[in-house]
C-alpha cells in the first residue's frame, strides 16, 4: 500500500477468483433467462433481464456480507475474503445493470427526467404498503457506487484506514435499503410465499452469521483493566507456536505472538484495513495479517522494507507461566526486547494458513475451497430456477415490436384518438399512441371523422387493440364517415385499478401493480389513455377508458392514484365499441386496506 499502485495486481489467485465469479454469474443469468422463457413464455426479455440482474446482485450482496463472519468463524474462508472487494465491485455492476434497465424501462421516454421520475412518480410516503420503493434502491446503488469507486488501496491510503472502514461499513445500510426495496416493491405484486421465504432466509443467514461471529469474538475478547504496571494477559500455554493470543487491555486489543521461544506484543489492528493481526500467524519472522497478508516484524511492529506500515508495540514478560503485558503502548515501530519463553510445539496446523499473494493455496485448503465453489455454482443454477418458478403468470398480451403494419379506417379524436379499423383480422377500434410514454399527437384531432391510412406497431390484449404510430403522418383517404353517438349504461359505482393502457395491453409485463406504478404515472401524464380495470365476481375483467364528465381527457389529474385500488361513481357509456367511464377526478377515491388483483 505504501510503495506503488496498480489498477489490479493480477496474480494467479485473483484470476482464478474472478474467473469463478464470472462463470457463476453467467450460469446464474443463463439459468434465470432460460428458465424464465421455458416456464413463462409470455414474459418479455426486458422483464427477464431486470429480474435476473436484480436478483443476481442481491444474491452476490448476501455472499459479500457472509464472507466476513465466515472467515472469523472458520479460517478456511479467508481466500474468499482476500478478494472480497472484487466481488463487491461486481455486485455493484450487477446492481447498476438492474437499475439501468429499470430506469430505461419504467422512467425513460417520458415527460420528465428519468432520475426525477424515480424520486417523484410515487408520492405515497404516508403509506407502508404503497411506500416508494424505487428511491430506496437508488439510494442503495449510490452507496454501492461509493464503495466500488473507493475500493482501490489508493483511497484506503489517502482516506486512512479508519475513515475508509467507516465508509465501507455503509454496506449494511445499502443491504437494509435493498431488502426494503424488494419487500416494498416486487413482493407487493409477486406474492408467492417462496419469494418472501428466500428473502427471509437470506436475511436470517446474514444476521445469524454476524451474531455468531460477534458472540465468539466477545467470548475471547476479555477486557483486562490495567491494575498497575503490567496486567495478567493469559497463561503461557494458551499461545501456540507462531500464533497469538488476543486480549483487550483498557479498550485496546493486543496480540501476543509466540515465536522460537520468544514472546512479542503488538497492536491487533492491521494498518491496511484494521484487520485482526493476531488471527494471522508468523511467517518468516513476521506477523502476517490473515485478511490481505500485510507483514509486521515482531520486534518493532514495522513492515519490512520497502513497506512503511507500523503498529504500536507493548512490553511483555513471563512470570510463573503467566504472560504479563504493560498496558501502555509504545509508538508504532518501537523495537522492544521480547520475553523469553519455552518454544511450543509447532506440529499442528502448519499448512492451512492462506496468504493471497502467494502463487498457490495450501493443498488441503485448495481441495476444500473447490468443494465450496462447486456448492456455490450449484446454488447459482438452482436459485434462479426456484425464483422464476415462483413468479406469477403473465398476461396473454402482445406487442408486435419491429413489425410495422398499415391500418385503414375512420379516425375519432375524442376523448382520445381512436382508429376504427374497417376490415381484416384487426377490425376493431384501436387506441392510438406515439413512441415512448406519449399519447397520440395533437394534429390527429384535425382528422376527426375522416378516413385515414396509418402505419404502426400493433399492441393487443383481448378485447382491446392499440397502435403505436410511426413518425409518418397518417395519410388522408377519400370520404368522411360518421360514427354513432355515445350510448349510456347509467351511473355505476366501480372498484378497480387505474392503469396506463399502453403497457397494460402488452408493452410491459406485468403492466400493472406497484412495480409498474412509476411507469404508469409517466405514461398517463404523457397522454396515454388511462384505463380502469374492474374484476367482476367471476374474475372476468372489464376495461373502461377514463375521461372527464364531459368526455375530456383527465389522465394527468389521476397519476397519484395509479396502481392502487380505487372506487368511483360515474357514467358508463359505450362509444363505437369501447367502454368509457365519465367521472370527475375528485370522484376517484382510494380503497383503504384493499389488495391488488392478479395480472
Amino acid at each position: 500500500m505504501t510503495v506503488g499502485y496498480k489498477a489490479v495486481g493480477w496474480n494467479r489467485q485473483k484470476k482464478l477468483y474472478d474467473g469463478v465469479v464470472l462463470a457463476g454469474l453467467l450460469l446464474y443469468l443463463g439459468a434465470f433467462v432460460g428458465a424464465g422463457l421455458a416456464l413463462s413464455p409470455k414474459i418479455t426479455i426486458e422483464t427477464l433481464l431486470i429480474r435476473a440482474f436484480g436478483t443476481g446482485a442481491l444474491f452476490l450482496l448476501h455472499v459479500v456480507l457472509m464472507i466476513g463472519p465466515l472467515a472469523r468463524l472458520d479460517r478456511r474462508f479467508l481466500p474468499l475474503l482476500y478478494n472480497r472487494r472484487h466481488l463487491g465491485v461486481i455486485t455493484f455492476s450487477m446492481g447498476l445493470a438492474h437499475g439501468g434497465f429499470a430506469i430505461v424501462q419504467f422512467h425513460a421516454l417520458g415527460n420528465v427526467n428519468p432520475l426525477v421520475s424515480v424520486l417523484t412518480s410515487n408520492p405515497r410516503w404516508d403509506s407502508l404498503a404503497q411506500f416508494p420503493f424505487q428511491p430506496l434502491g437508488l439510494a442503495a446503488l449510490g452507496i454501492l457506487f461509493l464503495m466500488a469507486a473507493t475500493s482501490h488501496d489508493f483511497w484506503l491510503a489517502n482516506l486512512t484506514a479508519p475513515t475508509w472502514k467507516r465508509l465501507h461499513l455503509a454496506v449494511y445500510v445499502a443491504y437494509g435499503l435493498v431488502v426494503l426495496h424488494v419487500a416494498l416493491g416486487v413482493l407487493q405484486h409477486e406474492t408467492h410465499p417462496i419469494l418472501a421465504a428466500v428473502l427471509l432466509v437470506g436475511l436470517g443467514v446474514v444476521g445469524g452469521l454476524h451474531l455468531l461471529a460477534a458472540l465468539r469474538e466477545r467470548r475471547g475478547d476479555r477486557n483486562l483493566a490495567p491494575a498497575g504496571d503490567f496486567v495478567d494477559f493469559c497463561a503461557l500455554a494458551e499461545i501456540p507456536e507462531d500464533r497469538a493470543a488476543i486480549r483487550s487491555i483498557g479498550g485496546e486489543r493486543v496480540a501476543v505472538f509466540r515465536h522460537q521461544g520468544k514472546l512479542f506484543a503488538l497492536s491487533n489492528v492491521c494498518q491496511h484495513q484494521n484487520g485482526p493481526l493476531g488471527e494471522g500467524r508468523v511467517v518468516n519472522g513476521c506477523a502476517v495479517c490473515p485478511w490481505h497478508g500485510y507483514e509486521y516484524r515482531l520486534a518493532d511492529g514495522a513492515s519490512p522494507p520497502p513497506f512503511t506500515e507500523k503498529v504500536p508495540t507493548f512490553q511483555v514478560r513471563v512470570e510463573d507461566d503467566r504472560v504479563l503485558v504493560d498496558p501502555k503502548p509504545h509508538p508504532a515501530g518501537t523495537e522492544l526486547e521480547p520475553a523469553r519463553a519455552e518454544r511450543a510445539s509447532d506440529e499442528a496446523d502448519r499448512d492451512d494458513f492462506y496468504i493471497g499473494y502467494q502463487k498457490t493455496a495450501p493443498p488441503a485448503l485448495a481441495a476444500w475451497l473447490r468443494r465450496v465453489v462447486v456448492a456455490l455454482l450449484v446454488l447459482a443454477v438452482a436459485l434462479p430456477i426456484l425464483l422464476v418458478s415462483a413468479q406469477g403468470e403473465f398476461a396473454d398480451s402482445y406487442f408486435e415490436f419491429g413489425t410495422v403494419k398499415e391500418f385503414e379506417g375512420r379516425l375519432a379524436a375524442t376523448p382520445y384518438p381512436v382508429l376504427h379499423v374497417e376490415a381484416g383480422s384487426d377490425s376493431a377500434p384501436h387506441l392510438l399512441v406515439e413512441f415512448g410514454k406519449r399519447g397520440a399527437r395533437d394534429e390527429l384531432r384535425e382528422l376527426d371523422g375522416r378516413r385515414v391510412r396509418a402505419s404502426g406497431q400493433l399492441i393487443r390484449r383481448d378485447p382491446l387493440r392499440m397502435i403505436e404510430l410511426t413518425a409518418e403522418a397518417p395519410a388522408l383517404l377519400d370520404g368522411v364517415t360518421g360514427g354513432g353517438g355515445p350510448s349510456s349504461l347509467g351511473r355505476q359505482t366501480l372498484t378497480g385499478e387505474i392503469l396506463d393502457s399502453k403497457c397494460y395491453l402488452g408493452v410491459m409485463k406485468p403492466g400493472r401493480g406497484k412495480p409498474h406504478r412509476a411507469c404508469a404515472a409517466r405514461c398517463i401524464s404523457g397522454g396515454i389513455p388511462p384505463l380502469l380495470v374492474v374484476a367482476d365476481g367471476g374474475g372476468d375483467l372489464r376495461h373502461l377508458v377514463i375521461s372527464g364528465e364531459q368526455g375530456e381527457p383527465i389522465g394527468s389529474k389521476l397519476v397519484h392514484l395509479v396502481a392502487e385500488p380505487v372506487t368511483v361513481r360515474g357514467e358508463v357509456v359505450t362509444l363505437d365499441g369501447l367502454l368509457y367511464l365519465r367521472a370527475a377526478a375528485a370522484d376517484f377515491q382510494r380503497v383503504a386496506g384493499a389488495g391488488e388483483s392478479s395480472d
